[in-house]
């Protein structure tokens, strides 16, 4: 079906003309024009070496059943030879739209123009966006505010040509559903002209908003009063802005900070900028990097530019994570960025009301955990914040929380996320996260579940599914290990500390045994001394490990319910777990006690769902040889508990590619061998290795001494903690007092 050019010679009335062909049903790619069937002789017609049998006899047939369901064929048959038919502009409107359709699903092949259902070739709205002139620079100094940053324009366009008023009225003057705008046939549908219509008499047709929500109606346009969007157009220096938002230009590179005591790897270099580039616009963002690529690094480095490019932060910055990562970040922000002034809040001794408000007012950056924002929403909300940064922001996905809510509320002029888990369970998660960064982008919770969220969950909608990453992928930067631009500079293993503070209950036990032990130490002499030094060191690590350890409560009879909740160390392990295992990644935990492998077995299985895998001294050799090889099989078991002693070496584990020392030989020889069941020939994936350190007691100040000796480290400390026996008694004390600074 196409215009016909003879036929528009012979007058208006009938400017189409619908062809007839043979169409090969093995290969449709072979037509056969009408004409050349007619002249073929009888029943045989041959075409590019093909016999067609009772050609004739087909054509005809076939355009007797055409001919039922469009009278302009069946006028065509009065011919003894029809080659074609021609009609009007309104018959070929209906033959498209609504004959063609029956004679496809009758085995016909109907070749309609090409411009019938291309986008654009129909009424539709267009809309332009330009930056207001000289916003760009005002921003970006710092200089204007993010309101009124763009002005907007909506117009008709028919055929991807614009129409004024007086073109879209003359042309729907002509009353006929098919029309050349500018030498292009388009199409217009009697309910898009009655939007049309509603259109211009809309007042909102133009105006000025604000960046953000020039972003939702650029990222989102599909529809607007009625009429399909056909084309978002940026203009100015808002286009090229809008390149570099999208990441469909890579962001300029900033100079790494002087000062930052750490080598920005080449992707994290691009996050840094990432992120510094989204905060000068006012844009909240979420930073979703796989577990060990170095959200905490990046965000520093962040804060460090600002406060080197302005002389001092703007504001104070808040930092929320969870209750067992605060002391990571002090750790961390002490060794990358010693010029950023820390305050950490938190313990029953921190600071309250007017005094934390003057703390605050001190310092650069203030670290606190999520149970703790909430205890103090009301002193927190007090204060005009520069940037509210959530670490682990999967804990507000929960949008209908008091936790969620009160850390909304918190007024800040920047806001951040961090997590390796953007969605956990539901797509409300990704909601929730997203309206803290940036309030009411996605509307309300209940229009975008019944938009994205059950369409996408329920019904695998791909629509919808593609409408939302537009939408949602702009704000937030996801690389995993696998990554081309991470892998190759990634390398082969990574070790960080795991700090962990410890519970009320855990550091009541501790001092306990800590002013009982020294006591008895002080008059005790040489072998005594030595096992009594040994067996307090003993008790001290089994009260960093768990107090169910320490107290010998771990029987067939025991229950893990709440045992999360009595460790750091255990919390924080659970944390970990669940990321790594929400990505498919699998694990060794290494610890020296068999009771601790099976509190953790018990534990881990009853709070996360998995099997985990244990292997202990006390294991037969066949029951050994059966779990390695479970848990080297494809899909077998993601954990595997094994004694240091036991499990640390001549053992294959490939397919773990993260190492847990949940209590620590103060060896690192030792330590190396363990992790060395992952990392060794046969590895395909970059080990993680989560050293597990308790602040404010001994595997602190251990630790400590290791790092600043560590290339004497196995010749000092070679023969597990004998060497702590040597200590003099004040040593000693200095070594293992308890500094409640790091307590819960």
């Amino acid at each position: 079906a196409q215009p016909d050019a003879q036929a528009q010679d012979d007058g208006p009335a009938q400017p189409w003309a619908l062809h007839y062909l043979l169409q090969d049903r093995e290969d449709p790619s072979l037509l056969v024009p009408a004409a050349e069937v007619w002249q073929g002789r009888g029943a045989v017609t041959a075409a590019l070496g093909r016999r067609m049998e009772h050609a004739q006899e087909v054509l005809l047939t076939g355009l007797g059943f055409a001919a039922r369901l469009f009278a302009p064929v069946r006028a065509s048959l009065h011919d003894p030879r029809p080659q074609a038919a021609f009609f009007s502009s309104q018959e070929a409107y209906t033959f498209l739209r609504e004959v063609a359709p029956l004679l496809e699903e009758s085995g016909f092949g109907v070749l309609a123009p090409p411009w019938w259902n291309r986008p654009g070739m129909r009424l539709g709205a267009r809309l332009r966006m330009r930056g207001t002139p000289g916003a760009e620079g005002g921003v970006a100094a710092g200089l204007v505010s993010f309101e009124k940053l763009v002005n907007y324009r909506w117009e008709i366009a028919l055929g991807g040509e614009t129409l004024s008023r007086q073109e879209f009225e003359a042309i729907v003057a002509l009353k006929t559903p098919l029309v050349q705008v500018r030498g292009r046939w388009v199409r217009l549908d009697p309910d898009q002209i009655e939007a049309a219509i509603r259109f211009w008499e809309k007042s909102d047709r133009q105006g000025e908003i604000a960046l953000l929500d020039a972003l939702q109606l650029g990222l989102d346009a599909e529809q607007t009063h009625g009429l399909p969007v056909d084309a978002v157009e940026f203009e100015g220096w808002l286009r090229d802005w809008m390149q570099r938002f999208t990441r469909q230009e890579t962001p300029e590179l900033l100079p790494v900070p002087d000062g930052l005591r750490a080598q920005l790897r080449p992707y994290q270099h691009y996050g840094y900028s990432w992120l510094d580039f989204q905060r000068r616009w006012g844009i909240g963002v979420c930073l979703a990097d796989d577990m060990g690529l170095g959200k905490t690094l990046q965000t520093l480095a962040l804060l460090l530019h600002i406060k080197q490019e302005t002389g001092q932060l703007p504001g104070p910055v808040l930092l929320i994570c969870p209750t067992s990562v605060v002391l990571n970040w002090a750790q961390e922000a002490a060794r990358f960025t010693p010029d950023l002034t820390l305050l950490v809040h938190q313990g029953i001794n921190r600071l309250q009301g007017e005094a934390l408000l003057a703390a605050v007012g001190r310092v650069d950056l203030v670290v606190t955990s999520y149970a703790l924002v909430r205890r103090d929403a009301a002193t927190l909300q007090q204060q005009a914040w520069y940037g509210v940064i959530l670490d682990e922001a999967q804990n507000i996905k929960n949008a209908a929380t008091q936790q969620a809510q009160t850390i909304r509320r918190l007024p800040a002029r920047i806001r951040l996320a961090l997590t390796g888990t953007p969605v956990e369970n539901r797509l409300t998660e990704l909601w929730s996260i997203l309206h803290f960064l940036n309030p009411g982008f996605l509307g309300s919770q209940q229009s975008f579940r019944r938009r994205f969220a059950l369409p996408i969950e329920r019904y695998d909608d791909a629509g919808a599914a593609e409408a939302l990453r537009r939408l949602t992928a702009p704000f937030v930067l996801r690389r995993v290990k696998t990554d081309p631009t991470v892998i190759q500079d990634l390398p082969d293993k990574q070790e960080t500390k795991a700090y962990c503070p410890l519970t009320q209950e855990q550091a009541t036990l501790y001092e306990a045994v800590v002013q009982d032990a020294l006591r008895t130490i002080a008059q005790a002499e040489d072998l005594q001394r030595r096992g009594l030094v040994l067996a307090m060191l003993m008790k001290l690590k089994q009260i960093c490990n768990h107090p169910a350890q320490f107290l010998h409560q771990i029987g067939d009879s025991y229950l893990p319910d709440g045992d999360e909740a009595r460790s750091g160390k255990l919390a924080r392990l659970v944390e970990l777990l669940e990321e790594l295992l929400a990505v498919g990644d699998r694990a060794l935990i290494f610890t020296q006690f068999a009771e601790m492998g099976r509190l953790l077995r018990t534990f881990l299985q009853h709070r996360l769902g998995s099997q985990v895998l244990f292997l202990h001294g006390g294991v037969p050799a066949r029951q050994r040889a059966e779990s390695v090889a479970r848990f080297q099989s494809e899909n077998g078991p993601p954990i595997f508990i094994l004694s240091l002693k036991a499990g640390g070496t001549g053992l294959n584990l490939t397919h773990a590619n993260h190492v847990f020392h949940y209590d620590r030989w103060w060896n690192p020889a030792v330590e190396n061998q363990a992790t060395d069941r992952a990392f060794r020939i046969g590895q395909r994936r970059n080990v993680q290795v989560h050293k597990f350190v308790c602040m404010g007691t001994l595997e602190e100040q251990i630790d400590a001494m290791i790092e600043r000796k560590q290339a004497l480290a196995e010749n000092i400390m070679g023969s597990g903690e004998n060497w702590l026996t040597e200590l003099s008694t004040s040593d000693l004390r200095d070594l293992v007092t308890l500094r409640r600074d790091w307590v819960e």
